[in-house]
């Protein structure tokens, strides 16, 4: 099977919506503005990085699929991942990350590429994990990519969210986005990829715990060749809906346990 457009997700941990628009972030910005997007995309409680992850991928709410802090719960395995159902689907997935916590998106065997990088002292582990990514892309052409990237939630817990640290720290994220995007041009494999940019959570002071509308409204952001173009989405989207939509741009029947629903205001037809 090959999908019409191959689907990347990337998702900027903790990245608030204000903070990406006061930030420097030209290449997020050439996402939106060739695509559909909306800065009022609603994340879960609780918004730990876990149980927003799992929502993300498995498109049910903590309350169904189990995990609510930042432990996985095997209960959740009774609801397919995306990269399980791209996986079953014959699709190819690959996943780069640099939290360990996350392995358990996909069901084992569910994943051919797998790079986990954690960070270390000094170093820009986004930007090591996005032109992995890239040339990846480039070399196997996965159907399926994620890339996780942590630089704003950690900053966010150190110094605080919207603060300049903070904002440094989207900016950093942006240039790894554009690592990939500039890779992916000169292969000129860009303009037939689909790319799905979100946050997981926002935050607030020095954390993200809570239902307060800083840490659960989130940047959703989707280009691709059967996206609108500089669409403002007027809708309602929802983290659970990042995974049906993936499944409508692969071709791929939603699994039926899944309760979001495919952002169909983005999409051309």
């Amino acid at each position: 099977m090959s999908p019409k457009s191959p689907v990347v997700l990337i998702v900027f941990d903790g990245c608030r919506p204000d903070g990406l628009a006061q930030a420097r972030t030209p290449h997020a910005d050439s996402l939106w503005q060739r695509g559909a997007y909306t800065w009022r995309a609603q994340s879960v409680t609780p918004s730990y990085t876990l149980p927003t992850h799992n929502t993300m991928f498995r498109s049910v709410a903590p309350a169904k699929h189990g995990v609510v802090e930042n432990t996985f719960n095997p209960t959740a395995s009774a609801y397919p991942s995306i990269l399980d159902a791209a996986h079953a689907a014959g699709l190819h997935t690959a996943m780069f990350y640099s939290w360990e916590e996350l392995r358990d998106l996909a069901a084992p065997g569910s994943l051919e590429i797998s790079l986990l990088r954690a960070a270390r002292p000094g170093e820009n582990v986004d930007a090591i994990l996005a032109a992995a990514a890239a040339e990846t892309i480039v070399q196997e052409r996965p159907d399926l990519t994620f890339l996780y990237m942590q630089q704003s939630d950690i900053a966010g817990h150190e110094a605080g969210w919207m603060s300049r640290p903070y904002l440094d720290a989207i900016e950093a994220m942006d240039r790894a986005l554009g690592v990939l995007l500039d890779r992916l041009e000169a292969a000129r494999l860009r303009e037939r990829t689909t790319f799905l940019l979100l946050a997981d959570h926002g935050g607030n002071g020095r954390t993200h715990y809570g239902d307060a509308p800083e840490d659960t409204i989130i940047p959703w952001i989707i280009c691709g060749p059967a996206i609108k173009r500089g669409h403002a989405l007027q809708g309602p989207v929802h983290l659970a809906d990042t995974a049906t939509t993936i499944a409508r741009v692969l071709d791929l029947t939603p699994p039926a346990e899944w309760d979001g629903q495919p952002v169909r205001e983005a999409f051309h037809d």
